[in-house]
């Protein structure tokens, strides 16, 4: 499977459900992570679509077939209109997101992906790209997709493969 392949199987429902969802929007409000809903609502994604998804193999988030998938949901620091001001740990998220495309590294999968979220920002903010930068050196390639929780709090959505 390539990195277009799960980004055009799952992407599209994945933003759906987070724009529709007014939970989410209260997690994103309050800077708050939501990586277990990211993982129901994928396996649930994958499932519909005929995979046989399946969550905790080898320690692996989701996976199906011969695919491996790390999720993570990263909560930034910038300030954005509807979100509280609070400090977030950038660095260690990152460092965390580093972790899952390393653990990924050792397993038996063929195909390895990182599918992450980052709120509140927009794909262009500079300092998001220095971040991004630190993540992206350890992929052969991604995509996102930027999309807005209610109130229009940003987020954005990559997919990675993990080589």
């Amino acid at each position: 499977m390539t990195t277009q392949e799960l980004f055009d199987l799952t992407a599209d429902d994945i933003v759906t459900r987070i724009q529709t969802s007014v939970g989410l929007t209260k997690f994103a409000h309050r800077r708050a992570k939501f990586e277990g809903w990211l993982k129901v609502e994928l396996i649930d994604i994958l499932v519909r679509s005929g995979q046989n998804a399946l969550p905790e193999i080898e320690r692996i988030d989701v996976s199906f077939d011969t695919v491996g998938i790390e999720l993570k949901t990263v909560n930034t620091n910038i300030r954005y209109p509807n979100v509280i001001n609070t400090t977030r740990p950038i660095t260690k998220n990152i460092n965390g997101v580093n972790e899952d495309i390393e653990n990924l590294r050792g397993t038996n999968f063929i195909d390895k992906f990182v599918v992450f979220i980052v709120f509140p920002i927009t794909h262009d903010n500079l300092n998001w790209q220095v971040h991004l930068g630190h993540i992206t050196n350890g992929l052969e390639n991604y995509l996102y997709r930027q999309f807005n929780f209610g109130d229009n709090i940003p987020g954005v959505i990559y997919y990675g493969q993990v080589v």
